[in-house]
C-alpha cells in the first residue's frame, strides 16, 4: 500500500513539473518572439517605474498578456495589450504581489515570484 501511494504521489509531482515546465517554455518562447514589441509598454500607464524584467504570458494576432517585474524585485504587474492601427495598446493592469503589501496573489507559471512581496 506504501508503495503504490509513493508511485501515486511521484506521477502527481512529475505531472506538475511536466506542465508548468511546459508553461514557463511558452512564456519563454513568447518573449523571445515578441519581445521587443513589449521592451517598453509598461510606459503606456504613466505610473509604473522600471522593470526589472517581464514575461508574454499569451500572445494572439489582437491581444496579449504581459507580466512584468518592477526593478528590485519591488512587485509583479500583469498589463493586457488590444492591437489598435498596428500599434499594441494598452488596455487592463493588475498588480499581482509587491513588496509594500498591497497585493499577494499568484501568478501562473511565475507561482513562487509572490515570495518576493513577503521579503
Amino acid at each position: 500500500m506504501k508503495k503504490i501511494f509513493i508511485v501515486i504521489l511521484t506521477i502527481i509531482i512529475a505531472c506538475f513539473f511536466v506542465i508548468w515546465g511546459m508553461a514557463i517554455l511558452k512564456c519563454e518562447v513568447l518573449t523571445f518572439k515578441h519581445g521587443d514589441e513589449f521592451k517598453k509598454s509598461y510606459e503606456q500607464t504613466n505610473m509604473l517605474g522600471e522593470m526589472e524584467y517581464f514575461k508574454i504570458l499569451d500572445y494572439s494576432e489582437t491581444t496579449a498578456t504581459v507580466y512584468y517585474v518592477s526593478e528590485n524585485m519591488s512587485g509583479g504587474n500583469v498589463l493586457e495589450f488590444v492591437k489598435q492601427n498596428e500599434e499594441w495598446v494598452y488596455s487592463n493592469w493588475e498588480t499581482i504581489w509587491s513588496k509594500t503589501g498591497s497585493a499577494s496573489d499568484i501568478i501562473w507559471p511565475y507561482w513562487w515570484h509572490f515570495i518576493y512581496g513577503g521579503i
